[in-house]
């Protein structure tokens, strides 16, 4: 068996690049504002009749703009989910114990490079909460597929249940669950894309990211930052469309990306020219587009630099 890095390698982006507001276009922003407040403990950091904005305690991470008349399309490119990271196993635990205090449907799975659940919010936009555990293990080539091969030898494909029993000793007889969220980054977003390889070279070769994994068994590749920041941008070509999602549909609006400083800017800018990628500026800011048609925000951070 082969080993297989998380990273392979490196990135053209500063490893302080990091995932911004994911903004979401949602038709009942009440009833979803008081979703993330109540279930996922988000804070509340702005809100109108026609946007809210949540995150953790102290930074927003998702932006949800209300749109009405809102379809949910089933064929075509768009966000697969946006993924929530905490900061331990305990803070994990303990999202998962409050979703289970409240009887909200989840899927508790393990990655073995990750523990983490799936649920969807009330509109049916996908959520993964997750934390990395990479010094559990790492990644084989076997047969010429990718397994996960644990430190005590055992050798899975990554999509085991998770061990709840395990992962809620983290917690204390009298734990508080319902506390809001704090210390929490917009860890990755996953993507349902077209064609694999022109996702892998635009985001590995333009954008600048890390190569990652590529299962081509499974149809799913990602790019990282480094090997301590692996799996940030994930894409599949399971749903085999190349059509963008239409302007009324439900879901991802778009995701942002935020540079470290001006420097990264003019260098990933230089990138977009050589490789022929327009960027066009809307009201609020600069914008791109990936090969499935996916919508990209820029910023840049001058605090990071």
């Amino acid at each position: 068996m082969k080993t297989v890095p998380y990273t392979s390698g490196e990135a053209k982006l500063s490893p302080k690049t990091r995932l911004g507001l994911v903004h979401l276009k949602v038709k009942h922003l009440k009833e979803q504002t008081t979703f993330y407040k109540e279930v996922l403990k988000m804070t509340l950091h702005e809100e109108s009749e026609d946007h809210a904005v949540l995150g953790d305690t102290k930074k927003p991470l998702l932006y949800l703009r209300r749109v009405e008349d809102l379809k949910r399309y089933s064929n075509t490119t768009g966000m697969y989910h946006f993924a929530l990271l905490y900061p331990s196993e305990k803070e994990l635990a303990k999202a998962i114990a409050m979703l289970f205090a409240v009887k909200y449907p989840n899927s508790p799975t393990d990655h073995g490079m990750s523990k983490t659940t799936y649920l969807k919010d009330l509109e049916g936009n996908d959520i993964e909460l997750y934390v990395r555990t990479k010094e559990r293990g790492h990644y084989v080539e076997k047969a010429g597929d990718l397994k996960f091969l644990y430190t005590d030898g055992t050798l899975t494909d990554g999509r085991d249940p998770l061990d709840l029993e395990e992962l809620f000793q983290h917690l204390s007889e009298n734990e508080k669950v319902d506390s809001p969220l704090e210390d929490m980054e917009m860890g990755h977003i996953h993507l349902y894309g077209s064609k694999l390889d022109d996702m892998l070279i635009f985001y590995r070769d333009v954008m600048g990211f890390a190569e990652g994994l590529m299962m081509r068994s499974f149809a799913m590749g990602d790019v990282g930052l480094e090997e301590e920041q692996y799996h940030v941008v994930a894409f599949n070509s399971w749903k085999q469309t190349d059509i963008p999602a239409p302007q009324d549909a439900a879901g991802l609006d778009f995701y942002t990306l935020v540079l470290s400083g001006k420097e990264d800017y003019l260098a990933l800018k230089k990138r977009l020219e050589e490789a022929k990628v327009e960027t066009f500026q809307e009201e609020d800011g600069e914008y791109l587009y990936d090969p499935s048609h996916i919508k990209i925000k820029l910023e840049v951070d001058t605090k990071a630099a």
